[in-house]
């Protein structure tokens, strides 16, 4: 995968799940209708490349290694179902090896089974957008080699390739958070007109609490 851009493998990825959510998913009951498959913020961090797929049924932080297991420099091929665990900036996450034809050897670390929560694919796209802010900023105080880098934290945060972002993280929470009471509303109001709506409705998240924010700023107080 060292020969593709950032861009065509998240096109593959793309591509990929977007087929299996119209052939293999297709008749499975956890699809959420409202969305669909984009993979946000993908960049390479030591020897993987890291991003997060959204598709209908699942939310998960992915990573795929640089050099293919198998190959020269991969080491040996994994079991399927098999943990591993990856150090980011933000600490250690364990992820599970997949496999599929078109994409090659995969670790993933899921963040939202199934996806009803999610009112629209806006809100989805914007979730994985802060999640990753999140999963790549370090700890204060943090050094570089604990996540498998050289030098300082504010050195190996330069050299990652990152998205740019509008506004600051509490306030893009916030904004978040907004539109998934409005539309919890919404759905309620719907709700309360025809009851039989009621499996449509989509539930308020603390996405703050996904990454024991709550838990720090209480701890703060």
């Amino acid at each position: 995968m060292s020969d593709l851009s950032m861009s065509d493998l998240s096109a593959r990825i793309e591509g990929l799940y977007e087929t299996i959510a119209r052939t293999r998913m297709a008749d499975i009951g956890i699809l959420n209708p409202r969305l669909g498959v984009s993979m946000r913020g993908l960049r390479r961090y030591g020897e993987n490349h890291v991003g997060i797929l959204v598709t209908p049924w699942f939310m998960n932080l992915l990573f795929l290694p640089v050099n293919v297991p198998g190959s020269p420099g991969g080491g040996i091929p994994p079991r399927i179902g098999s943990p591993r665990t990856f150090a980011l900036p933000s600490g250690t996450y364990e992820g599970i090896a997949g496999h599929e034809l078109d994409l090659g050897w995969h670790w993933s670390c899921s963040l939202f089974s199934p996806m009803f929560e999610f009112a629209d694919m806006e809100g989805a796209v914007e979730t994985a957008d802060v999640s990753l802010d999140l999963l790549f900023d370090a700890p204060e105080g943090a050094r570089g080699n604990e996540a498998g880098q050289s030098g300082t934290s504010e050195e190996f945060r330069a050299a990652m390739v990152r998205p740019e972002n509008h506004g600051t993280l509490d306030s893009r929470l916030a904004a978040i958070e907004a539109r998934e009471a409005e539309a919890v509303a919404e759905a309620e109001a719907r709700i309360a007109e025809s009851p039989e709506l009621e499996t449509d409705a989509p539930r308020s998240l603390d996405r703050r609490a996904l990454f024991g924010l709550r838990r720090s700023e209480e701890q703060q107080g």
